[in-house]
């Protein structure tokens, strides 16, 4: 499995080496597939997923938590991935401030909100406004790293790889279209049907 895993992440990357190749890569998301899926390394069945992306020639791949903490020596899914168990079991809990973090940088979340959860991370009893503002900033948690999110991240990110190698497309309606789903967790239908019109009519595999 690591030989599989290695040889598929070299094939991607610039460097022919193991270990200046997997320098390569940088964590970009995470989520929880729906169905049992396979990871890079061959292990199968896998659910909680990582998407990396590569500095250098911008290459994206998706690898299980196990392996990226293992061998790529990226961590960032954990407190994620712990997170989202929490809250599928108890919407009122907390997050990780890791994982609030993570929201933050992603601009899921407003700045309100961050200083919001900020402020009250720790707090065990809450009024039920404050209450009623921590679960539904926990919903933008599970909505982001839902399998629906990821799947259309994967598509804009697959027009954003292809205009890298096409610069007479203007990509900035895409590049909005990304901004979006970060901050919503989805596109709206008319946006996803522009978004594949665009797939379809520069035939974009």
């Amino acid at each position: 499995m690591h030989y599989q895993l290695t040889a598929e992440i070299i094939k991607l990357s610039v460097s022919d080496y193991w270990d200046s190749a997997k320098l390569e890569w940088n964590f970009e998301y995470a989520y929880q597939s729906e169905t049992q899926e396979t990871c890079l390394c061959g292990h199968y069945p896998i659910r909680n997923i990582c998407v990396i992306r590569n500095l250098e020639n911008k290459n994206q791949t998706e690898v299980g938590n196990c392996c990226i903490n293992k061998f790529l020596g990226i961590d960032k899914g954990n407190k994620i991935f712990e997170s989202i168990n929490k809250l599928k079991d108890d919407i009122s809990k907390s997050m990780n401030a890791e994982v609030l973090e993570y929201l933050n940088d992603k601009k899921v979340i407003t700045q309100f909100e961050y200083d919001f959860y900020t402020d009250t991370l720790r707090k065990r009893v809450l009024s039920q406004k404050q209450l009623d503002m921590r679960e539904k900033i926990n919903r933008k948690l599970l909505s982001f790293t839902s399998y629906e999110s990821n799947s259309v991240f994967s598509r804009i990110n697959l027009v954003l790889k292809w205009a890298e190698n096409n610069k007479w497309f203007d990509a900035k309606f895409v590049e909005s279209l990304k901004q979006n789903c970060e901050r919503n967790g989805k596109l709206t239908e008319k946006q996803t049907l522009a978004l594949e019109n665009i797939i379809s009519k520069l035939k974009i595999v």
